[in-house]
């Protein structure tokens, strides 16, 4: 037992005065390297110090504020590349139901409502009709880039004539046919309607959106372009909402889903004028009325 705590003591005493050769050179570098601390060194520290006891806080908002950067501009690139398609049909849907939000409380605010200040299922039948047009803006827009992909003034202007004389119609069909349908309209009820607001939504949109366009084709790159349309849309759906709902045009509803017990438009007449007059006499004319009053 000694013998070998003998040759464990042989082999650690090179170990040990290795060691203590290297701390003592490590220290005395040290010492030659270091030269006197004087007092403007302590002040110049300190002043340091206190620096980053200071704005530690505003070094860690700058910090938060260059990971939200960070984010947000992943987020961005991948809406406007890989989920393009996802976000332009999203994005229609979201701005046609903010129109139709900014319409809802110009009504409200004018006295043109008489009903709650918002009506959500309205909201949800503009989105859905928003919505479906994202698909057609979307491919059609690429599509126009393909094959015209110089901004020349030839070829703003003919992207603006494909845009007006089949994407605007084709537009205003989805919407009036998909917000009447959620409405519950016939299909007769539908055609009167677009029949008698067509012309004017028409006229309104060559008003609006050549200008819009002009700038769309002509400034932005393509996946952008639904995007800019969209932020366009949500000023432009607040008069195509009030020409939806509140044009002066009053249509039948098809109540064959609905209760029996809800009385048809055209025979709500008659149904008041027998419940108030049972007998089956003639009922009395306004000015009687108006007289047996006073």
């Amino acid at each position: 037992m000694l013998e070998v705590a003998a040759r464990g003591a042989a082999l650690y005493q090179p170990l040990l005065q290795y060691s203590r050769h290297h701390c003592i050179r490590r220290t005395f570098v040290t010492l030659t390297k270091t030269r006197i601390v004087t007092r403007s060194d302590v002040i110049t520290v300190g002043r340091m110090l206190a620096r980053r006891q200071t704005h530690g806080k505003g070094e860690a908002s700058q910090a938060n504020t260059f990971m939200l950067l960070r984010w947000s501009k992943q987020v961005w690139s991948k809406m406007f590349g890989k989920y393009l398609l996802v976000t332009n049909v999203l994005g229609s849907g979201v701005l046609m139901a903010v129109g139709d939000v900014i319409a809802q409380e110009y009504e409200y605010r004018h006295g043109l409502r008489n009903q709650d200040r918002y009506d959500g299922e309205r909201i949800y039948r503009m989105f859905v009709a928003g919505a479906l047009q994202g698909p057609l803006h979307h491919f059609v827009y690429n599509w126009m880039d393909r094959v015209m992909p110089h901004r020349t003034f030839r070829n703003i202007v003919n992207k603006i004539l494909i845009d007006q004389l089949f994407m605007s119609p084709a537009c205003i069909l989805i919407f009036f046919y998909t917000v009447c349908y959620l409405e519950g309209q016939t299909l007769q009820a539908t055609h009167t309607e677009m029949i008698a607001k067509f012309p004017y939504i028409y006229l309104m949109d060559w008003l609006t959106w050549p200008a819009a366009q002009y700038i769309n084709f002509r400034y932005l790159d393509t996946k952008y372009r639904v995007a800019f349309v969209n932020v366009c849309t949500a000023v432009y759906n607040v008069l195509m909402s009030y020409m939806k709902h509140d044009f002066g045009i009053d249509l039948p509803v098809d109540l064959s889903s609905n209760s029996k017990d809800v009385p048809v438009a055209g025979n709500l007449e008659e149904q008041v004028t027998a419940t108030e007059n049972p007998s089956g006499t003639a009922p009395r004319s306004a000015d009687t009325l108006t007289t047996s009053k006073t």
